[in-house]
């Protein structure tokens, strides 16, 4: 059953919400370790930019404000346009 779970969360059945996450100027150089931290929370991250220090990621379950966790100065939804 947590097979189909994981499968139903990929989906987006409930609503996957992206996100870009601006890394603490003092912690770029742990942009890794932050990243790790926000995977054990359930995120998904996409990407990490060290050179801008932002991770971009997607969670199904968490809000914004629990994704900004030590070290990340800003949280906002990432509202990039899809062509259908």
């Amino acid at each position: 059953m947590a097979g189909a779970w994981g499968l139903l969360r990929k989906f987006c059945i409930f609503g996957e919400m992206d996100f870009i996450a601006k890394i603490e100027e003092s912690q770029k150089s742990n942009i890794q370790e932050i990243a790790k931290s926000l995977e054990k929370m359930g995120i998904e991250i996409k990407r990490i930019m060290r050179i801008t220090g932002t991770i971009s990621g997607s969670s199904s379950s968490l809000p914004l404000a629990q994704i900004k966790i030590k070290g990340i100065k800003s949280v906002e939804q990432n509202r990039r346009l899809r062509a259908h």
